[in-house]
């Protein structure tokens, strides 16, 4: 082991899949909603209105579904019947119940880096559906702390690495530059992006490529590589 500690996680579309669950619930409601507007039109809608919600109902599925909701009284002037509001409510439902699905990798890495390392989860989102997630994983197989939060600011990393360690001798790894790897870098930690293919607007962010303990990895699997030799 290097000069590295402690390594924190993020969870959704970094250890298992998640992104693409939205992406499927926003196919549905285009469909219906296609009688009051194109899919172009009903996907900024429901950005503009998950970007107006987010101080006030957070992230997450339960503030999703909300969003979808309005757009469909929005774009359709009031006029969508209940049947059809119903069925948005049902689309929020089957996202609670996928199951988790880990990225090819996750397994590998966690098995590897548990026996060295001090581990631990920081995730934001709603906290029904978080706590969901990490019980259907048994992720606390391989990392014990579990950190659930409402946002990752750099306060957020200084507070849970602080007590856990060392600020300076911890990472954070994530798919997300604006919630996992920046963040972490301005608290005095590491961080390390791996993108997933698809990133929600929101989390869209400058990479801090000129930063010495910032790091772009291809996939979990470097990223792992990238810890070991700092």
């Amino acid at each position: 082991m290097g000069f590295i500690k402690t390594i924190g996680f993020d969870a959704d579309d970094t250890l298992w899949h998640n992104e693409r669950f939205f992406g499927e619930a926003q196919t549905a409601l285009k469909d219906l909603l296609s009688e009051y507007a194109d899919d172009e039109t009903i996907s900024k809608a429901i950005l503009e209105m998950q970007r107006q919600n987010v101080e006030t109902l957070g992230y997450g599925i339960k503030s999703f579904t909300i969003a979808m909701m309005q757009v469909a009284l929005d774009l359709s002037k009031e006029e969508l019947d209940t049947q059809s509001m119903r069925s948005i409510i049902n689309i929020g439902k089957e996202m609670m119940a996928h199951p988790v699905d880990f990225i090819d990798g996750v397994v590998e890495v966690l098995d590897n880096l548990s026996e060295t390392y001090e581990l631990v989860l920081i995730t934001k989102g709603d906290l029904m559906d978080q706590e969901r997630k990490v019980s259907l994983s048994n992720i606390d197989k391989w990392i014990k702390n579990i950190e659930i939060v409402s946002e990752k600011h750099s306060t957020t990393y200084k507070n849970i690495f602080s007590r856990l360690g060392n600020i300076d001798e911890s990472v954070m790894v994530g798919n997300s530059i604006k919630s996992d790897a920046v963040p972490a870098v301005q608290a005095g930690a590491w961080g390390i992006h791996v993108p997933y293919p698809i990133t929600w607007e929101l989390e869209l962010a400058e990479p801090m490529t000129d930063h010495e303990r910032y790091f772009e990895a291809k996939s979990l699997l470097n990223a792992a590589d990238i810890i070991r030799s700092i």
